[in-house]
């Protein structure tokens, strides 16, 4: 056993929510009038398996807390992806939409529930796991793409909002996403939408077909098949008055037009401090708070300010009756993921590497000449360059992923027993190249014996394509699962109710590598880094659950699951889980239950992969001495991310409590409060903690290099001794821990007036507690309310429906933040101030006068409201580019 698992653990959550969803009740009219149709006989009750329990069963709500969102609600959100409709869930407090296009995975979507991250959130489909992502975010977080999962394809998405690791396993800390599609359908539909903003640019298409062969229960099997294809086009910043320009300073903001455009800055390495190249026009000139000057070129009109997504997935799925009640059945997916994003240049690095010396080929005897404050005229300054190498065109990334998921069972009823056993294979594939990427050692050449000139303000194209190169990745995850379980909704009666049962086995196996280029293993890019990961791991699996109903008005939850790591050993987590009904109106519930999470195959297993901090590191070893205060002492050094191999799982301890009250079919509501204690939290170590730190805990300032010490900056501020940060290395720790609580609230309303059906849904999420701590000694620090921290959202859904019509009014409400871009940068005593709260509307229309054709209208951000600026962040907090329309046909076949 792992000498981690050799004491008690607290671990692994779990959160089943059982049971919701059934049919409809029996018919039973009886007319005494000799003329009344026959009476229908009475409909079986089908026992329906919901997220969060593996007991079939038919009651609407249960021990724990679950959101089921049916295909007419899909639609009404005008949502044309997963996580687009994912964001509209006030439930998703945290999503990626694949726009980021630094992200490690460009491209892939994620989604976090409880700001817990995606790495904390299981997602299934059809209740069983898929693959992660070929590559990881963020350099160490595994995660699904959404984008595997068609929408076209969804039939209802079911959201447990606890902890399920009792059933599921370790991921599924802060819950469960579970998306099930068609089964069983007979026809041909033909789906599609076509979508652009208001403003013309950010295209967007979708089409589906799907056909359905054979009545299961008719025929004794059915054949599904679906294939669906989407693309999207990145907006344009000449289309949106907010992006026409980067320099927000008349918002209140900063100058973010780029420094780094031909011809640049120089350095004179003795004078200490950044000019702008004689040949920068004098209104491109700008002096940041410290001195140092930039020259600035604004965006260009057609630039795009996102990638081009491009998506095809196609499923086959089937079933088929072996006689009695035991049938086959099988499942194969597969998608194709293309991102392609062009922007930016490739720059040259700053190092001391980098500098350019009397005799060297790139040195210009005028750009080293200067006069300091006394007169003193200085020649020979060895020159730095801060410049792109923009003379051959933009970089850019392009992303193909491939996905396949292949399924095969069999399933059952014998007595009262249904079981089930099935083999899965899953992969994601992906291939990543980067255009225009500079090549280390062509630049340090060009430098020292000429070809390409940085100081020159324009060189030729041909000079600029010898200095570049394009680099490929290349990753692959996998997982393979083998699985059986049985259930029983009465297996006995007990405390005079009945029990039932479910128990199951799960043998997993999982790995991820993923292979850099051999120019970025050799360090050979500049300023550019990428991942690498070689690791595996097998999970045996085994869990119990039992149901019990002592009494109409009791339902008691228990289960137990235990997993073996194959580098962790062994640990066993509990759920228990009460509902309580005084009455046919009222429900009560609690539950509780632990989870472990084990470290991720990247922070195991990844190689070293460099970054820069965005909000920069506060060296006040050097600024005091230098006189600099908060907002001056920002120095940027590269970070180098390592693993660590001795790194212990995170633990969490997970209790909620709720009530729903349903006193009719027109209203319903529920109430549930959450609360989760995480510790051994993993992250990397604080940068600002390394250095605040680096001279009084052992072993600290080796993780720090640094440039040498400046002579003329020494005898201009005495008491300055050390040289600028130049690397960093930080290692995954653990360092932290989380506790978060709040609660979830939902309500339907549903009304008839007038021959119109009226409905109003509310779904609202507030944070009550968040903390978090990322420093090995530091204490939890209040975040809720910070930057990406909304304290609550609200979603709104009003419609109504006559005839063939059906309007909807959807509204997103977000709580303000903090003006500032992350609680890291908070200064003591300093108000940041807040950002307003935020509703964005969307109206969808839909008409089915038409016989099998559906028609859907939506517009997205119709009031088209502004997004709100944030000061301390330096830019736009929200959706900057206005209103989308959107058209939606769907057209049926029987």
């Amino acid at each position: 056993m792992n000498r981690h698992l050799q004491r008690p653990l607290p671990a692994r959550l779990s959160l089943l929510a059982c049971a919701l969803a059934a049919l409809a009740a029996q018919a039973q009219a009886q007319t005494a009038a000799q003329d009344a149709p026959a009476e229908k006989p009475p409909q079986t009750l089908q026992r329906v398996e919901i997220v969060g329990s593996s007991i079939k069963r038919i009651t609407a709500e249960g021990p724990s807390a679950i959101a089921v969102y049916k295909r007419s609600d899909i639609e009404a959100t005008g949502a044309t992806s997963t996580v687009e409709l994912l964001s509209k869930m006030a439930a998703v407090t945290a999503f990626d939409d694949g726009n980021n296009s630094n992200s490690f995975s460009a491209g892939a979507t994620s989604a976090s529930l409880r700001n817990m991250g995606a790495q904390n959130v299981l997602v299934l489909l059809n209740g069983r796991r898929l693959a992660n992502y070929a590559f990881a975010a963020g350099t160490d977080t595994p995660f699904v793409d959404l984008n595997t999962i068609p929408l076209a394809a969804v039939e209802r998405v079911e959201i447990l909002r606890d902890g399920a690791s009792a059933l599921y396993g370790s991921d599924a800390v802060a819950g469960v996403m579970n998306f099930v599609t068609k089964t069983d359908y007979q026809g041909i539909e033909l789906a599609g939408k076509l979508g652009q903003r208001t403003a013309g640019d950010q295209r967007r298409g979708e089409f589906s077909l799907t056909a359905g062969h054979g009545d299961f229960d008719r025929d004794g099997y059915n054949l599904l098949a679906m294939v669906a294809a989407s693309r999207r086009d990145p907006a344009l910043a000449g289309k949106h008055s907010l992006t026409r320009s980067t320099d927000l300073r008349p918002y209140g903001g900063l100058d973010l037009r780029d420094t780094g455009r031909s011809p640049g800055s120089i350095q004179r390495i003795d004078e200490g401090y950044r000019k702008a190249h004689p040949a920068c026009p004098a209104a491109q000139v700008e002096v940041d708070n410290i001195g140092d000057e930039y020259c600035r070129t604004d965006i260009a009109a057609d630039a795009r300010l996102g990638p081009t997504l491009e998506r095809v997935n196609a499923s086959l799925m089937g079933s088929k009756s072996l006689g009695g009640n035991t049938s086959l059945f099988g499942e194969l997916v597969l998608g194709h993921n293309k991102t392609d994003w062009r922007g930016g240049y490739p720059t040259m690095e700053s190092g001391v590497d980098h500098r350019v010396t009397p005799g060297m080929a790139a040195y210009v005897p005028a750009l080293g000449r200067w006069v300091d404050d006394k007169g003193v005229v200085h020649e020979n300054s060895p020159l730095q360059a801060y410049r792109s190498v923009d003379e051959a065109g933009e970089r850019g990334t392009r992303s193909l992923v491939t996905s396949s998921r292949a399924l095969a069972g069999v399933r059952g009823m014998y007595g009262n027993w249904d079981w089930e056993a099935a083999a899965m294979f899953s992969r994601s594939r992906g291939d990543q190249t980067e255009f225009n990427m500079l090549k280390r050692d062509a630049v340090l050449n060009a430098l020292a014996n000429g070809g390409y000139n940085p100081f020159v303000p324009v060189n030729s194209r041909a000079a600029a394509e010898a200095l570049l190169t394009d680099i490929t990745k290349q990753a692959t995850s996998t997982l393979n699962t083998l699985d059986a379980k049985v259930s029983n909704p009465e297996l006995t009666r007990f405390l005079g109710g009945p029990l039932g049962m479910a128990a199951g086995v799960q043998f997993m196996h999982e790995s991820m590598k993923e292979v850099a280029d051999p120019q970025l293993a050799a360090k050979n890019i500049e300023n550019w880094s990428g991942t690498s990961s070689d690791g595996s791991r097998k999970v045996a699996s085994g869990f119990v659950e039992f149901n019990l109903q002592p009494n109409k008005a009791t339902e008691i939850q228990l289960a137990l699951r235990s997993d073996h790591y194959s580098d962790f050993g062994t640990t066993t987590n509990p759920k228990i889980a009460v509902a309580f009904r005084p009455n046919s109106d009222w429900l009560l519930r609690a539950g509780f239950n632990t989870a472990f999470k084990a470290p991720s195959l990247p922070q195991m297993h990844m190689g070293s992969t460099n970054a820069y901090p965005g909000e920069g590191i506060r060296d006040w070893i050097r600024c005091k001495p230098m006189g600099l205060d908060y907002n001056q002492c920002a120095y940027y050094p590269r970070l180098t991310y390592v693993p660590n191999e001795q790194l212990k799982p995170e633990r969490s301890d997970i209790w909620s409590a709720g009530l729903a009250f349903n006193p009719s079919k027109a209203l319903n509501t529920t109430v549930d409060l959450y609360y989760l204690k995480q510790k051994d939290s993993i992250n990397l170590l604080d940068g600002q903690y390394l250095i605040d730190h680096e001279f009084d805990i052992p072993g600290y300032a080796e993780l720090v290099t640094r440039d040498p010490r400046n002579p003329v900056l020494e005898q201009r501020y005495p008491g300055l001794k050390n040289g600028r940060l130049k690397y960093l290395t930080l290692p995954y720790m653990n360092v932290g821990g989380v506790e978060t609580g709040g609660v979830d609230w939902t309500l339907r309303l549903e009304q008839q007036w007038a021959g119109i059906r009226f409905w109003l849904e509310n779904e609202y999420n507030a944070i009550l507690r968040y903390k978090s701590a990322f420093t090995p000694d530091g204490d939890l620090q209040d975040r809720v309310g910070g930057y990406s921290q909304e304290k609550w959202r609200n979603t709104l859904r009003v419609g109504g429906e006559r005839g063939a019509w059906r309007v909807q009014l959807n509204g997103l409400t977000y709580a303000g933040v903090l003006n500032v871009s992350s609680p890291a940068v908070l200064q003591p005593g300093v108000d940041p101030g807040r950002m307003p709260s935020r509703t964005v509307w969307d109206l969808s229309v839909g008409y089915t006068g038409w016989k099998d054709l559906k028609l859907n209208l939506t517009v997205l951000n119709i009031f088209d409201i502004k997004p709100r600026f944030s000061t301390g962040y330096g830019g736009f907090y929200d959706d900057r580019y206005g209103p989308t329309i959107q058209l939606a046909a769907r057209y049926t076949v029987r």
